[in-house]
Order: structure tokens, then sequence, then C-alpha cells
């Protein structure tokens, strides 16, 4: 899995997964409740990337792309999962852990911390020390879904949510690092999969190019496109940014943003329409040695009606209403 396009799949779970890693195929670019979520602002990033379309992606307007539907002044729509990092355990994790043990803990650790945070005083923290003697660093949490519901430990089997009008996943990521993710070097933050036993090809977002654009994997490799916003930002070094990822497996679509601006819309193709396996966290390229990610206020929707207008994020429960019944 991870930010590259060579690999394919992750395998049993999220503390013994098994992914190969590559440089993407990309632009050389940049439990369930109608509650809503909680979050505060983050410093924004003004900086564009310039957009290349020599290596399979297009400059095309990606909120061109539309989608039937036209929900009205709120949002029908069902809180799954989420996460503020203020328990102070992984009690809401199917991985009970974010695998700081993972390779003996060679080269990486995380835990709580009280030294960055979005909202209102504590965080997840990852860092990577030096290079790996595998191909891979990990340290990550992990959910499986069983429907709607996130099992308390993986089975990797089972049927994932079923979710015709996609879901839309928001969280807060800040990340330290001395160097550019480039040449090989990447970074991911985030991976879903349709099929529970990781038979199916993952999809990743992360970091791969020396402009710092948020990058899906595993798309072109596989069939898909990716499309660049024109004025897609970088993603911002040393200040929390907020990410937001609608995905459906039934229509075979994935759109990010970032702090409010559309990144990039990518399509795929996947056998299976549910979202089974999901996690977060510092997943990244062997030979990365100095990186720090902090994670605050995550949260997992799933839409009860289509979203229509990709030229908005749908930040549900702060810019978006979720419709109380």
């Amino acid at each position: 899995m991870g930010c590259g396009d060579g690999g394919d799949a992750d395998s049993g779970g999220s503390t013994d997964a098994s992914e190969t890693s590559g440089p993407s195929a990309s632009a050389t670019t940049t439990t369930a409740t109608t509650t809503t979520a909680s979050t505060t602002t983050a410093t924004t990033s003004t900086t564009t990337a310039s957009m290349t379309d020599d290596t399979g992606t297009t400059d095309v307007d990606p909120t061109e792309v539309d989608t039937t539907g036209d929900p009205g002044e709120c949002l029908e729509a069902t809180l799954l999962w989420s996460e503020d990092f203020e328990t102070g355990d992984y009690s809401r994790w199917t991985s009970m852990t974010y695998d700081g043990d993972w390779n003996g803990g060679l080269c990486h650790d995380n835990g709580f911390s009280s030294e960055q945070s979005v909202s209102p005083g504590s965080s997840h923290r990852s860092e990577v020390t030096c290079e790996s003697d595998m191909d891979v660093h990990r340290g990550y949490g992990g959910l499986q879904f069983e429907g709607d519901a996130v099992v308390p430990a993986y089975t990797n089997q089972g049927e994932g949510i079923e979710a015709p009008f996609g879901v839309v996943n928001t969280f807060w990521s800040r990340v330290d690092a001395p160097y550019a993710f480039e040449n090989g070097r990447w970074f991911s933050f985030w991976t879903v999969n349709d099929a529970c036993d990781y038979s199916s090809n993952v999809l990743t977002l992360g970091l791969e190019n020396a402009e710092n654009v948020l990058t899906p994997a595993h798309v072109l490799n596989n069939g898909g496109t990716v499309d660049f916003d024109p004025n897609a930002p970088a993603f911002p070094i040393g200040v929390f940014a907020r990410i937001t990822i609608y995905v459906n497996y039934y229509d075979g679509v994935l759109h990010v943003w970032q702090d409010g601006a559309s990144v990039v819309h990518a399509t795929f193709d996947r056998p299976g329409t549910d979202l089974c396996q999901w996690h977060w966290g510092l997943y990244a390229s062997g030979d990365n040695t100095d990186v720090v990610l902090w994670e605050d206020d995550n949260s997992l929707w799933k839409l009860e009606e289509a979203w229509s207008d990709f030229t908005v994020e749908p930040w549900i429960g702060e810019t978006v209403a979720a419709c109380s019944g």
C-alpha cells in the first residue's frame, strides 16, 4: 500500500500488514449516531503547486465532475466513528494499538501528546528517527467494520460499510520533516480497502513529490484516473492542516480537500462496493529518517444522500450541518 502506486495489497489487519511500496505513476505535482463532530480551525497553507501532465495525469478541473442528488440546508449523514485522542488509550480502535512495537520499535515510536493539538488539549504523535532495516516504516491505528459497526478485534472477513452515497472522512494532521518526499521517498496518511481480507488493492493518500501535494496512490496503476485541481495547495510543513476525503466504492470516486480547498479528484475500479479496512498514521518508505506526525479530531461519516458539489468541502458538523433525523 502506501503512497506509492507500485504496491497491491495490505494483508492481515493493521498489525501485520504486507505492503509493497514504490513511486506513484501520478503527476509530479503537487456505535452509529447522528451527532456532529467538533473541531477548531487550524493554520492553512496558501502555497500553490504547478501541474504537469507528462506522467499520466491531466490539468482538468476536478470540480467539473458531478454526482446526482441535491443536498438541502443540511446533509443526511450518520457519524460512524470519531477519535479526538483525549481518552489516553486506543479503546476506539479495532487495532487497540498504534503498532509502536512493530519491528521491535526500531527507528519509530508513537503515543499521546499534549505538545501539539487542534482540540482541546491532546493529539497523537508518531515519529521516525532513522532509516528502517526494512522497506517501510509502520506505526498506525486501524479499524475493521462489519456493516456500520467497528469490530472489537480483527477477523479479516465479513462485509464492511455499505455506502451507495459514499463516506466522508475528515481529520487533522501536522507533519514535520527537514526534507522533501520525492525520488522514491514517500509518506502516507490514510488507507482504505473494500475487502476485509485485503484481497483487493488498497487506496492510499500521502506525499511523494517535491511540491508536497496530497496524492492518491494505487489508482493509475490499477486503471484509474488522477486529476489535480489547477490551484491545488501544497501540504504545509510544521502546522496542522485539515484533510477531508470523499470516497465512494459504488461510483469509484475519490475526492480530497485540504483546509477547504479542492486538491484532487480520482476515479478507480475495485471488485467490491463496501468499505471494510481503514487505517491512519505514520506509514512511510524505509528511507525516511526524520519525520514527526501529529493527528487529531478524526471523524467518519456515512452519507445518506448524494454529495453533488465537489467545489465545496463536506466538513460535516462544521461548515455543513448534519440533519438531525
